[in-house]
């Protein structure tokens, strides 16, 4: 049907509602500012779902808790027994 409304266009006719050869609006107001957008648009969209669907998903364990961190420095030597049992008994407390 556009195809038809185009080719009446050329043929000298007024065009769509009066107002010249085209889409109506103008002639080719709609694809002159839509026709670059919307492929440009309909790229990104599968550039962006292509790129989510094959990366690898965040972790989502998140930071260590405090004791994980406390029992870590106790291994470690940071800290002694005495040390590591009382920040352990401070963070039990709310």
């Amino acid at each position: 049907m556009d195809l038809l409304t185009t080719a009446g266009s050329w043929c000298g006719g007024p065009g769509f509602w009066q107002f010249g050869g085209g889409h109506g609006w103008g002639g080719w107001f709609l694809p002159f500012h839509f026709g670059g957008v919307l492929p440009i648009l309909a790229l990104g969209l599968v550039v962006y779902f292509t790129v989510r669907m094959f990366r690898k998903p965040a972790s989502q364990t998140g930071p260590d808790d405090a004791e994980e961190i406390l029992r870590e420095r106790f291994a470690r030597g940071e800290i002694d027994a005495q040390a590591f049992h009382a920040m352990k008994k401070e963070l039990g407390r709310p």
